[in-house]
């Protein structure tokens, strides 16, 4: 192997692991981890170059090997520093042959200069041109003690100039590519953080929407409380209560981020329509709303999340109600039919209608054409059902009204 190969291995063999810990640090959050890989890059970088460097190049060899060494050095990794040194050390004793005590004192100097630096706060070029002067200095020594003649001592030392050129160059590359993965990895942190940020305010954007719905059928009921008719007391505070205690649900559910949590029990799905229907029969009053349910089905069992569905529902028909049209009557239709493997809920409105262009992003996340509107409604509606393993689809022409579908399966899908 020529000398010029002999520094291209090198190269490799240093440069390989280290550019593998730069792909894995942009990809882990963990500093663990990280810590724990740059560790197997050293020792990596370390086992290539004593094990598969060219034998004929002593010099190239003697260099590099200090390469991994000078990095945990520059990366305050202690414990490392030790631990490669003895390596270095046996190694220097293999090759050369010199006594073990002299690679000791070596290597001695180093650490103390490494900590009297550390405590003087002095920057990492002090500590690399330090370290290679020594280095320098030391392998010109040993290649004098050799007795080579005259023409060959020049040529090593031009040769080892050469080398250490080549490695400080190295070094300095390495150690920009290290602060480079450092600075991505940094990035990486901050977007991930507004990621999390974006989350949270998408939560709470999901629970002031969500909340709102049976504030609101609480306020109207407060405002129809009359103390003084005990039937009408009893009829309104345990439709109240139901409503508090939703409101409640869905700020615990909304807690961990906006995460959804769906708690599935065996329903009967007109029953929870009769619910809504009490619910929402004096809002459908006060906007004169011509309400209309239908269904054949005395009952239908089906494993669901009542208090989700239930606000799915009341927030498609407290959509409807809003989408009446001036002068014109209201008309809301539901209709509930069981088919052979699923439950078909349609809701149909002849309210103002939506345009083609907005039906395409009415599910997009923050869409709304309402004044006040979150756009939340709809792709929270969306989300519930789809976790429901069903789906909900919208039609509309503007003008005529609005009909929202959504089809639930009978039995829990596996």
């Amino acid at each position: 192997m020529s000398v010029f190969e002999s520094l291209i291995v090198n190269l490799i063999f240093l440069v390989f692991p280290f550019l593998i810990y730069e792909i894995y640090i942009i990809y882990s959050s963990n500093e663990k981890e990280q810590k724990l890989f740059f560790d197997l890059a050293i020792f990596s970088s370390m086992f290539l170059i004593i094990r598969y460097s060219s034998q004929k190049n002593i010099i190239a060899n003697l260099v590099f090997i200090n390469f991994p060494l000078l990095i945990a050095f520059l990366k305050k990794r202690t414990t490392l520093v030790v631990i490669l040194s003895i390596v270095t050390i046996y190694y220097y004793h293999l090759i050369l042959k010199t006594p073990i005590i002299y690679g000791i004192i070596e290597y001695s100097i180093y650490l103390i200069i490494y900590i009297y630096l550390q405590k003087k706060k002095s920057t990492e070029h002090s500590l690399l041109n330090i370290f290679i002067s020594i280095k320098s200095f030391l392998i010109a020594c040993i290649l004098f003690l050799k007795d080579m003649d005259n023409n060959k001592s020049i040529t090593t030392i031009t040769y080892l100039v050469l080398i250490i050129l080549i490695f400080m160059m190295t070094m300095i590359s390495i150690l920009g590519l290290i602060k480079e993965g450092e600075k991505i990895l940094e990035k990486n942190k901050a977007l991930k953080e507004l990621e999390k940020e974006k989350e949270l305010k998408l939560a709470l954007f999901k629970l002031t929407h969500e909340i709102k719905n049976p504030i609101a059928v609480c306020k109207g009921y407060l405002e129809m409380l009359n103390p003084k008719k005990k039937d009408k007391v009893e009829k309104y505070l345990p439709i109240i209560e139901d409503e508090i205690n939703r409101t409640l649900t869905i700020i615990n559910d909304f807690s961990d981020y906006g995460k959804l949590k769906i708690e599935k029990e065996e329903i009967d799905l007109v029953m929870l329509m009769e619910d809504i229907e009490d619910t929402l029969m004096p809002l459908l009053k006060e906007k004169n709303v011509c309400w209309n349910f239908i269904t054949k089905e005395e009952e239908i069992y089906i494993e669901l999340d009542y208090n989700r569905i239930k606000q799915v529902l009341i927030n498609l028909i407290k959509n409807s109600i809003e989408a009446a049209q001036e002068n014109k009557a209201l008309k809301i239709k539901v209709t509930l039919k069981k088919l052979r493997e699923e439950v078909q809920i349609k809701v149909e409105d002849t309210g103002i209608g939506i345009s083609k262009e907005n039906l395409e992003k009415i599910s997009k996340i923050f869409y709304t054409t309402k004044e006040n509107g979150t756009g939340l409604g709809v792709a929270l509606s969306k989300e519930i059902i789809e976790q429901h393993h069903g789906t909900m689809n919208y039609q509309s022409e503007v003008g005529k009204g609005t009909k929202v579908t959504i089809f639930l399966p009978l039995k829990e899908k596996g």
